[in-house]
């Protein structure tokens, strides 16, 4: 195990420092593996799943990320399409993290590094919508659509709450999205400005948004508010504090299969791990156990 690591730096991430941070973990590797390491940078989209998908057939056991969601999600669907199983792990140096959240990685990256010394090997679920995967979240409505767009200067200063601050702008949205929601076998018809499809119990920074959900469960879980009004968001809110799976404005599911169809004559897309996704209509499943990630022990 670690024997051969492909690093994988956006040399963007980490406030600038990303670089610096690889040279840490291939220390780390080299002192506490006796691996066998190389580090790309990557230029521009699409490097990280390339060089991650080409990584076990030019001799790499294992491959490690050091970026946020974009980078960590490219570095995942490449390790998955890969022509021989191979290893992965990251370095979260994201503005949220949700994925390093969910497994236990430390948000401070010289810690993360450090806990490279031990690790173990467990099983992470990803999913696949249309002919794209996500290994977090897949996200749908006007609030999704607000935080794409929020200002980098934003995150850099205020982190994660540049994304709440935009996130609530989104909310008082008022514009009319009507959905199909396929769930499993169960059909809903909905208005909603905000939909979640969840593999894990982190999103943006929220721990138990969906209490049961774990990395490796088999399934998605989906958390959708019905309305658009005030009223109907604090309903939801009260629902969901009070355990209501499917009240009058929230709904909360688990599935191994979901199908969103869009009922309005507009364009909608979906955010895909914090990045633009597919239009709408949208086949959406998980896929068990599917990569090898290594975990903090």
């Amino acid at each position: 195990m670690l024997q051969r690591v492909l690093i994988i730096a956006n040399p963007g991430s980490g406030k600038g420092k990303a670089i610096y941070y690889a040279d840490q973990l291939s220390n780390v590797l080299r002192h506490h593996h006796h691996s066998v390491t190389h580090t790309r940078l990557t230029k521009k989209a699409g490097d990280a799943k390339e060089w991650a998908q080409q990584a076990s057939r030019n001799g790499y056991d294992t491959v490690i990320c050091l970026g946020g969601d974009g980078t960590v999600n490219e570095t995942a669907q490449g390790v998955y399409l890969s022509d021989h199983p191979i290893m992965f792990g990251f370095i979260p140096l994201g503005t949220v993290n949700d994925l390093g959240r969910a497994l236990g990685y430390s948000m401070n990256p010289e810690r993360a590094i450090r806990e490279f010394k031990q690790v173990d090997l467990r099983k992470l679920d990803i999913a696949r919508v249309n002919d794209r995967y996500f290994i977090n979240v897949l996200a749908i409505g006007a609030v999704p659509e607000s935080v794409m767009l929020t200002d980098s200067k934003d995150k850099n200063r205020f982190g994660r709450f540049a994304y709440y601050k935009d996130s609530i702008a989104g909310l008082l949205n008022t514009k009319d999205y009507y959905y199909q929601l396929k769930i499993d076998d169960d059909t809903h018809m909905i208005q909603s400005n905000l939909i979640l499809i969840m593999l894990t119990n982190n999103v943006a920074g929220f721990e138990r948004l969906f209490y049961e959900a774990r990395y490796d469960d088999g399934l998605m879980h989906i958390v959708a508010i019905d309305g658009v009004k005030p009223t109907d968001h604090l309903n939801a809110v009260f629902e969901a504090a009070i355990g209501e799976t499917k009240g009058y404005n929230f709904i909360a599911k688990s599935a191994k299969k979901i199908k969103i169809r869009n009922l309005n004559q507009s364009i909608i897309y979906c955010n895909v791990d914090g990045d633009q996704g597919p239009i709408l209509p949208l086949d959406i499943e998980v896929i068990p156990h599917a990569i090898d990630v290594l975990v903090p022990r």
